[in-house]
């Protein structure tokens, strides 16, 4: 029998060639092997939090067995802790899996590794709260990711966030990080959320154990949150046919997988997801990242109604204050001070993130339930009504969400500004695409969230925004600068104008400069045009004012497709002419915005580039 040391500690692995997996052939040797490959992830899930050992010494088909307390001949350098046990008055105690070597030791009993949410000073104590989602064939994993979006947008309607992982069998696990909680209220709470949503989507979800209530369906087990009962603690290895690990994934892989095979990871995958990826769910243990769980009975409820069955009569229940709007239209916007280089990622306060800079109007999205959602323009003019085909995906969101992001429309392979300023109809006709791309959230129902440092923003944005599908958009954004360069230049192409850097530990405030920054691949102004040379038909030279006040005119004259652009726009603001000391005679006309770029060899003249027409 092998005897080696660990980090100081006199270590002998038994059967190491004894094959566990015969489906894969895989060995002992190997399993032990996986759980120092990645000791840095799992060891920080498992410290503190007592071990249920699932054991299956002899592989799945041998048959397992549960074990709690220490087993036989348990090192003495071994941590334990007491844990309350149900049945007996005493408590039991338990192996706590604090370093290298005892997770070795651990793998060496051959044996899944279950914690539950408490930590060993504080029995019944929730630090998170979790969601087994378990499909009734012949549901799959794929449906699982459906319930999860419901379940993830529900949590972030209480301001939780929701990480994902495998179970290492056919379904999901969903993790919540919270502040400190008794157990009892974790799963009354997470009861509340698994029975209303799973009566809202009858045909997908059900909240009810009985596996005769389950085929088709996925089963939303919360009993989990329970103080007696444990989870498979992230990355440990399962006892089924094949080596898998209950591994956690982002939500952008689950969005992917089109088949149940995508999202099965063995022992042979999960050590080199951990060396590219690092822990997907290291914010689980981060203090700043828990949430409080809702007061009872002061859940948000999602927009929409509760279904009843029929010839039921719905339940009396007492009323429910609802979630106030806390924000409301217009409100300010943050603007990004423009820079000619990249920053580096540690250049802003938190770290920075990298987003690119779309071609389009910015635009502040209030969701008001079943009333229609405004789009507020810089201006603070209401774009929503010119763009009817955004209308279904924002009344989708909870009432009361804000979200800060661009309209943009696409076509033909890229970025088309131009579509904006034209009537929906014609849109259509020429087959443009609108979107609107969120980039930052300021509100959800009753919370104004934006003194929250953005990391924790965009977190909830992501949560909320999981489940949607187009026209309603996350941005594409990144904490890299070698990736975020490498879109820059790939996307220009397409009409990407550049990069917005900004800080992660940055909170929204419109009157704060330097927390976001913009590199635009061309240095444009915004310049109201006050009047025009040419006929109304025609224009040939505009007039305009920069920001500081000052005048300057567009050169060369506008062409032929930029004449016809301001001459649409042009309806009902002319004005009766009047002389002008460059170009005679012009026509005065209620200011319109257009962006511009400046012509270093012509000083003081502007080149048109187009209207921005928000």
């Amino acid at each position: 029998m092998p005897v080696i040391m660990v980090e100081g500690r006199r270590l002998t692995l038994t059967n190491l060639d004894k094959v566990l997996y015969p489906a894969t052939g895989t060995t002992k040797a190997e399993l032990v092997h996986y759980y120092t490959a990645v000791a840095s992830a799992i060891l920080p899930h498992l410290r503190d939090r007592p071990v249920s050992f699932v054991r299956y010494p002899d592989g799945p088909a041998g048959g397992t067995f549960v074990a709690k307390n220490l087993p036989q001949g348990t090192p003495s350098w071994v941590a334990t802790g007491a844990t309350p046990s149900r049945s007996r008055g005493e408590p039991i105690r338990q192996v706590l899996i604090q370093d290298l070597p005892t997770l070795v030791w651990a793998a060496n009993l051959v044996a899944e590794l279950h914690t539950p949410q408490w930590r060993k000073d504080e029995p019944g104590i929730a630090d998170r709260l979790v969601f087994d989602l378990d499909p009734g064939a012949p549901a799959d994993i794929l449906a699982c990711r459906d319930a999860a979006r419901l379940l993830r947008e529900r949590l972030a309607a209480d301001g939780l966030t929701a990480y994902p992982k495998t179970s290492g069998s056919k379904g999901l696990h969903l993790l919540v990080p919270i502040t400190s909680t008794p157990s009892s209220e974790v799963t009354a709470y997470a009861k509340t959320l698994a029975e209303e949503l799973t009566e809202a989507h009858p045909r997908l979800m059900t909240a009810t154990m009985a596996k005769s209530a389950r085929p088709g369906r996925v089963f939303v087990d919360f009993s989990q949150n329970a103080a007696a009962k444990t989870t498979a603690t992230p990355y440990t290895a399962r006892a089924r046919d094949t080596p898998m690990v209950s591994a956690p994934v982002t939500w952008n892989e689950l969005e992917a997988a089109t088949a149940a095979a995508d999202l099965v990871f063995t022992i042979d995958d999960v050590p080199d997801r951990v060396r590219t990826h690092g822990d997907l769910l290291a914010p689980m243990l981060n203090p700043r990242r828990a949430g409080s769980l809702p007061a009872p009975g002061r859940a948000a409820r999602p927009p929409g109604r509760t279904r009843t069955p029929r010839g039921r009569p719905a339940p009396a229940r007492p009323p429910e204050p609802a979630l106030e709007r806390v924000l409301e239209p217009p409100l300010p916007v943050m603007r990004p001070k423009p820079v000619r280089d990249v920053p580096a990622e540690d250049a802003l306060p938190g770290g920075t993130q990298y987003s690119i800079k779309l071609d389009g109007w910015r635009a502040l999205a209030f969701a008001r339930g079943d009333e229609p959602a405004v789009l507020q323009a810089r201006s603070g003019r209401d774009l929503a009504p010119g763009f009817p085909e955004l209308d279904d995906a924002l009344r989708s969101l909870p009432d009361g969400a804000v979200l800060d992001g661009e309209l943009c429309a696409w076509h033909e392979g890229r970025f088309a500004f131009g579509q904006l300023i034209r009537p929906p109809k014609a849109r259509a006709r020429d087959g443009a695409q609108i979107a609107y791309v969120a980039f930052d959230l300021l509100a959800l129902p009753g919370h104004d969230i934006r003194d929250r440092p953005l990391r924790e923003r965009w977190d909830l944005l992501t949560t909320l925004l999981s489940g949607v599908e187009p026209p309603l958009q996350l941005v594409m954004a990144t904490n890299d600068r070698a990736e975020a360069m490498s879109w820059r230049e790939a996307l220009a192409p397409t009409g990407v104008e550049g990069l917005v850097a900004k800080g992660l530990g940055t909170p929204y405030r419109p009157t704060r400069h330097g927390g976001w920054l913009k590199v635009r691949d061309r240095e444009t102004i915004d310049v109201q045009i006050t009047a025009f040379s040419g006929t109304p038909r025609r224009p040939r030279t505009l007039v305009t004012e920069l920001p500081d006040g000052t005048e300057a005119l567009t050169s060369p004259q506008l062409d032929s497709r930029q004449a016809r652009e301001v001459a649409a726009a042009l309806t009902d603001r002319i004005h009766p002419p009047v002389d002008h000391a460059d170009l005679g005679s012009v026509h005065p006309i209620t200011p319109l915005t257009a962006e511009t770029q400046r012509d270093p060899g012509r000083s003081p003249y502007l080149r048109f580039i187009r209207l921005r027409g928000d």
